[in-house]
């Protein structure tokens, strides 16, 4: 069964408005925020109930969201110079929001924009004098295919028996997409033409592990799924008593394995499957959802609040890497004609050292009573490294005078994600305390292939063998220099690489909280000379090709469970088999981070 859940959108009247009428616009406005924050509230609760106070939390981002001091400037500012109605205000403000996070490189941030989106439909509920709308009608096991979903619909699908969800938008870390894994749907995002394809009453197979969904399947791909399924609840009770269980190799070996986060959901979720601390914590989020540079305090709070849910482990706070392909509205810089390679990370910062120092008097403050380490992310020699550090020092020289406490002997690190930081790596290693690979722009920049456009995706490739020798490197030298290093990035993701990686030397990952169960069952079922011996091999290897059979083959092996192979899987790019029109091969994404 199918169901077609295409998104609603309230019909918003444009008028004008006197100056008279412009404060009463307002208050219509003011109580709309607080209406929309009740219902809010409520929602939250019940999930609260019915999934648990991680998942709950979700919802605090959307609070904050209509609370904030921009989203209110922004209404204002329409009506009292355009004069427009507050519901034609409030439209265009979430448009001018929404658009600011749609620009941005790293999906991460850019489906923040869902809950603007989400916020915006409340209030125009609310100024509209009616509810949010309901649930559509659904049917016991019934795949809902829609453009876009919301985090409140889908807080909203508990126990409607749904069995899957194909969205053309979205994205593996949108609010929307975290409930519908904690409600158990499997669910395929960034789906194009979904809803032209599917049709009311197909039958639909959603195949999540493998990022594909069957139309009106033929009778062998439905008994080979039923098959599947079954496997798939034994792996699925297999890793949640992985929860409580040490990281080690089947031989004994002990492996790191934290989470990448942004935000306090993140930290939440990465503190429910016991993460061993925060390898990458974004702090851009932090930025982008104000209208001002945060100050020092407000961004101790935000990292506090953070830090909290791991300790006593330890968070790496990495500082803010934005530049002209990440833009913040309130910090306008040059255009650039290649931002990927220009102003960002910390060429930025140390362009702009009253932004770094505020960052780091925070962190460092935070340093006092918990567990925090400095990351540097973009570095690319040892006079940025040296720059960045005397900065470090300035600001422990500040807080000492002021008589604030701080952890003097704080942890420094420094992100290996450009090639020259990969060459100078042993030269690195006597000036920091730790590194953290940036394996999506390494694998960039090493490669001259864009990882953002699609038109060329064969281009960029993790197992390319350049990529490899040089991971290899990075392991040899740091363990060489008694420097811990941790990987980060979507091959750290995949479970499919873990044993290559181990081979590699490495000996501590950071991965999105949604993939650590798979990455520690994966390390649990790893030998490191079974490993060892797969390096070697393939470090012998010249051809992306023959890599990538190899690996695949070696993960054949030992996977837990496993979709059927009925069709070669298309990395990173949607589409549907014109070959084979009884079934379509939508997507195949792994859970991956952008660093």
């Amino acid at each position: 069964m199918l169901c077609d859940c295409a998104r609603t959108q309230t019909a918003v009247p444009l008028r004008q408005v006197s100056a008279a009428e412009v404060q009463a616009e307002l208050k219509r406005f003011d109580a709309a925020v607080l209406a929309a924050e009740v219902k809010l509230r409520e929602v939250q609760e019940s999930v609260r109930r019915t999934l648990g106070k991680d998942e709950a939390e979700i919802f605090e981002a959307q609070v904050l969201l209509l609370r904030d001091v921009q989203l209110r400037d922004a209404v204002r500012a329409l009506c009292l110079e355009k004069r427009m109605n507050v519901e034609a205000a409030v439209e265009e403000a979430i448009k001018q929001l929404m658009d600011l996070f749609g620009r941005l490189e790293d999906p991460y941030f850019r489906e923040r924009a869902t809950d603007l989106y989400d916020v915006g439909r409340r209030l125009l509920d609310h100024l509209a004098e009616s509810g949010l709308p309901d649930v559509p009608v659904v049917h016991e096991g019934c795949v809902i295919v829609t453009s876009e979903i919301l985090a409140s619909v889908v807080a909203r699908l508990e126990g409607q028996g749904v069995r899957g969800l194909i969205v053309e938008k979205g994205g593996l870390t949108a609010h929307a997409t975290i409930l519908a894994r904690s409600l158990g749907i499997p669910t395929l995002v960034q789906v194009p033409e979904a809803t032209a394809k599917i049709r009311a009453g197909d039958l639909v197979i959603v195949d999540a592990l493998a990022g594909r969904a069957f139309i009106n399947p033929q009778a062998e791909i439905l008994r080979k799924y039923d098959q599947l399924d079954a496997n798939l609840k034994v792996h699925q009770g297999v890793l949640k008593g992985l929860i409580d269980l040490p990281t080690v190799t089947h031989d004994g070996v002990e492996i790191k394995l934290c989470a990448n986060i942004g935000q306090t959901a993140d930290a939440l979720a990465a503190a429910n499957v016991k993460a061993d601390g925060v390898g990458l914590y974004r702090t851009e989020f932090v930025f982008l959802v104000q209208d001002h540079f945060p100050s020092e305090d407000e961004q101790y709070q935000f990292y506090r609040a953070t830090a909290e849910h791991l300790q006593p482990a330890q968070t790496v706070i990495r500082v803010l890497d934005v530049g002209s392909d990440k833009p913040l509205s309130y910090f306008p810089l040059p255009r650039e004609a290649n931002p990927a390679m220009g102003f960002r990370g910390i060429r930025l910062l140390l362009a702009h050292p009253s932004l770094l120092h505020t960052q780091l008097r925070a962190i460092l403050r935070l340093s006092a009573t918990h567990s925090v380490a400095i990351l540097l992310p973009m570095i690319d020699g040892i006079d940025e490294l040296r720059a960045a550090k005397a900065a470090i020092e300035r600001a422990k020289a500040e807080l000492a005078a002021a008589g604030l406490s701080f952890n003097h002997r704080i942890p420094i690190g420094a992100m290996i994600e450009t090639p020259s930081a990969a060459l100078l790596v042993r030269y690195l290693a006597d000036e920091v305390d730790f590194f953290s690979v940036g394996t999506n722009d390494l694998v960039q920049f090493l490669l001259a292939a864009d990882r953002i456009r699609g038109e060329m995706p064969s281009t960029y490739d993790p197992l390319h063998p350049a990529v490899i020798q040089l991971l290899a490197k990075l392991a040899t030298v740091a363990r060489g220099k008694g420097t811990p290093i941790s990987l980060c990035g979507e091959i750290a993701s995949d479970p499919s690489y873990t044993s290559l990686l181990i081979g590699l030397g490495f000996r501590s990952f950071s991965v999105s909280p949604g993939r650590l169960l798979d990455i520690k069952h994966a390390i649990r079922t790893t030998g490191v000379q079974q490993a060892e011996n797969l390096a070697e091999e393939v470090l012998l290897l010249c051809s992306t090709r023959d890599i990538k059979a190899r690996v695949q083959d070696d993960w054949n092996r030992r996977r837990p469970v496993s979709s059927p192979e009925i069709v070669p899987r298309c990395s990173y790019v949607a589409r549907f088999s014109e070959r084979h029109p009884e079934f379509a091969d939508l997507v195949d994404r792994r859970d991956g981070d952008l660093n």
